[in-house]
């Protein structure tokens, strides 16, 4: 690609940040003056055009693409990187297959080429999220020749950061991974050969990932190394492109969000289609739950005559469930995360489970005491104040244990531990703490 990605009207290429506050303002245009939202997409620099359209929500995306024409369409996909570029054709694709074939023959044959590498890779292999924009060079290169390399590059590239140089073979492989700090210490003349083997740090072994490696994989190296790029190759060792850690980012973030909704039992496609859409899959989630909440009901409905016997019980019972449902919320939470991150399995689960029943047990016995001080102070009932601290204690450490192992089960037997986890965790404590409470009651009290 050698689009110049420079705003005209600003000088400034438009920034990530500013795309999506600009795709936020034609949202806000787009309900309140459809004609006034198209009249500003028009206005858009083709540098620019495609990065605030990619920000917009899925039903006014495919609106807005659909009346740009092909070969206005083409030119704006030619300012952006190779892996966004791929991004944005594939999501076109999934609304419009014609309008997506007909802007990939309009693009220049090397942006061709470039889409259809990238497009190879499922969305949960390093290959699909890797830029093949990268500065390279070759191990005869002189210094004098990177630089040159580097003035060329940043012409042809100005929206690709420079963050390391890829030193290859002949054969394309891989051999070093140089900052240009390093470079600084040594003469024009010297080749990437002389000066890897001069350099004070050089690895012998480049930190790379392969093509098909999980994405799950990379986000744990960016994130325990605190990587900016890292190398992708393919079977023969030899270098694809890179990832650079502005990707990884928007990964991260979109799990993140994509966990907070699933666990709120929401659905960032539905949310971002339409209110019908919204309501239907929050409305799907509430009859689980309610199916949920019977077994609780069921529980409750063996000790109702312990209940009536003493009704103290009937106003502290929603405490018992409460905290319970609190601290295994966060038990889930935090597994989930790890879960995504790669950090634990079932296999090495267990310092998880064991810390996570540990502070469950020690949280149950401070809220505990606390709550049977009030307990005491209210009913004036010693005994009751105790079952309630030991039913708090029990079933803080269960929601421990079950927040922490529900969520790892689900995900052995290939379930989405996201989704399932919380609706499984809140059958549980709240079926099990109400158990505790009432059967240490009925076997304390009467």
């Amino acid at each position: 690609m050698t689009q110049n990605s420079v705003n005209p009207a600003t000088g400034n290429d438009v920034s990530k940040g500013t795309a999506t506050q600009m795709a936020k303002k034609l949202r806000l245009q787009y309900e309140a003056d459809v004609g006034v939202f198209f009249a500003e997409i028009a206005k858009l620099p083709l540098d620019d055009l495609c990065k605030v359209l990619f920000e917009l929500p899925s039903h006014i995306f495919e609106e807005a693409f659909s009346r740009i024409p092909h070969k206005k369409m083409a030119t704006a996909l030619s300012y952006l990187t190779s892996d966004d570029l791929t991004d944005f054709l594939q999501r076109v694709k999934q609304y419009d297959q014609h309008y997506a074939k007909s802007t990939y023959r309009l693009l220049a044959p090397d942006e061709q080429a470039e889409v259809t590498q990238l497009s190879q890779f499922p969305a949960d292999q390093a290959g699909a999220y890797m830029q093949v924009e990268m500065l390279t060079a070759e191990l005869t290169n002189t210094l004098s020749d990177v630089k040159q390399k580097v003035c060329t590059f940043r012409q042809e590239e100005p929206d690709s950061p420079i963050f390391k140089l890829f030193v290859l073979d002949a054969a394309q492989h891989l051999v070093a991974v140089l900052h240009f700090t390093d470079l600084l210490l040594f003469d024009d003349t010297d080749t990437m050969q002389e000066i890897m083997a001069r350099a004070v740090v050089h690895h012998h072994k480049p930190l790379s990932v392969h093509t098909t490696t999980p994405i799950e994989k990379v986000i744990q190296l960016f994130e325990e190394y605190e990587l900016s790029v890292i190398a992708v190759l393919n079977d023969e060792q030899q270098l694809q492109g890179r990832i650079v850690f502005e990707n990884i980012y928007d990964l991260i973030r979109m799990q993140e969000q994509n966990q907070a909704l699933k666990m709120a039992g929401a659905s960032q496609d539905a949310e971002e289609e339409s209110l019908g859409s919204a309501r239907k899959a929050r409305l799907h989630w509430l009859f689980i739950n309610l199916a949920a909440l019977l077994c609780a009901v069921f529980v409750v409905n063996i000790y109702k005559e312990t209940i009536e016997h003493i009704v103290a019980l009937a106003v502290l019972m929603p405490i018992v469930a409460a905290l319970g449902g609190n601290v295994g919320n966060q038990a889930v939470t935090v597994t989930v995360r790890k879960i995504a991150l790669g950090q634990i399995d079932w296999k090495n689960a267990f310092p998880v489970i064991k810390q996570e029943v540990m502070m469950g047990t020690i949280n149950g016995m401070i809220m505990g005491a606390i709550v049977s001080v009030i307990t005491f102070l209210w009913f004036q009932q010693a005994l009751l104040g105790l079952v309630i601290a030991m039913a708090i204690m029990l079933n803080l450490a269960v929601a421990g244990l079950i927040g922490s192992m529900i969520p790892l089960l689900i995900k052995k037997l290939g379930g989405d531990p996201a989704i399932a986890s919380p609706l499984l965790l809140t059958t549980a404590t709240d079926a099990i703490g109400f158990f505790v409470f009432l059967a240490l009651a009925e076997w304390i009290l009467i």
